[in-house]
């Protein structure tokens, strides 16, 4: 018979499937997804906690919850996110927190699993890591295809000064690793220029491929804006909003551009991230740490 924490551990990775597929298929992540993971899991450590007689179930829920949810938004600030992934993360959050209050993450059986040196709330964020490079890379690259012009920026930003300047210092931890003979350290820390440069990338592709203006006929609800608009020293709507526009600012928008004071309006979505959550997940859960896993076998072949 399942345990409540193995029933919970289910329904999240359900609900994240399925968020990855409507993610996938449309864009977005449908509201009643992301909400709903979050009230299952908050309802099922208060009810649980009052069954135990023991806060400490719903509080790790809420806590980790909302420290998720903080970094997801400053992952939307920064524009790297939409505001269903920052939902989605923070119910990831929830449920995250109530398994270790049940010692699931100290009692698992898997052979697989292995218990680092990080609490399982960092596992999760390194698991996020492993799992996006490819991802990221492989999505931007093809987006990169579809817009050649993602190619022409990029090779803009490496003729930049702070850029150059950048990729030499990310070559500092291999070079160290190299002159204290860590050979195979070394190699480790090889990767990091390669990720400088993947971010130039990434802020290439932000920039061409996952931005563009539109007609203010064509805003609709939950479109997510690329700046701020302001009129007359007063902002209008705010690109920092991740529940994107509503129908009250559109109309007010509509308003503005009848009497000629907006014109168009830039919009934008981020990569569609829904999946990376789900695999982040089902890693923590399998093999816990992945990163010690992968840096022992390096460093015992």
């Amino acid at each position: 018979m399942l345990t409540i924490a193995e029933l919970i551990a289910g329904i999240t990775a359900f609900f994240l499937l399925l968020a990855s597929y409507f993610d996938l298929k449309t864009g977005e992540i449908p509201e009643k997804l992301t909400r709903g993971l979050i009230v299952i899991v908050i309802t099922t450590a208060m009810i649980y906690s009052l069954y135990r007689v023991n806060p400490s179930f719903l509080l790790s829920s809420v806590v980790v919850g909302t420290g998720f949810f903080i970094f997801g938004y400053v992952m939307f600030y920064l524009g790297e996110w939409g505001g269903g992934d920052v939902k989605l993360l923070a119910g990831i959050g929830c449920s995250l927190g109530f398994l270790n209050s049940t010692n699931y993450f100290t009692e698992i059986s898997s052979p697989l699993y292995l218990e680092g040196i990080f609490p399982y709330y960092i596992d999760y964020f390194i698991n996020l890591a492993i799992v996006s490079s490819p991802y990221i890379i492989i999505y931007s690259f093809l987006l990169g295809l579809i817009k050649p012009q993602v190619f022409e920026e990029f090779t803009g930003y490496l003729g930049k000064r702070n850029s150059i300047m950048l990729i030499l210092l990310s070559f500092t931890p291999f070079l160290l690793a190299l002159n204290l003979g860590m050979n195979r350290l070394a190699l480790i820390y090889l990767s990091v220029p390669i990720l400088v440069l993947i971010s130039l990338y990434l802020k290439a592709v932000e920039e061409i491929a996952l931005q563009k203006t539109v007609d203010v006929g064509e805003l609709k609800e939950g479109d997510i804006l690329a700046n701020d608009i302001v009129v007359d020293g007063r902002k209008v709507a705010s690109k920092r909003n991740m529940e994107g526009l509503d129908r009250n600012q559109i109309t007010e928008i509509k308003r503005l551009a009848s009497e000629g004071k907006i014109s168009n309006v830039r919009v934008r979505w981020g990569i569609r991230f829904a999946p990376i959550l789900f695999l982040a997940f089902l890693l923590t859960l399998i093999f816990g740490d992945a990163l010690e896993i992968i840096v022992a076998s390096i460093l015992t072949t």
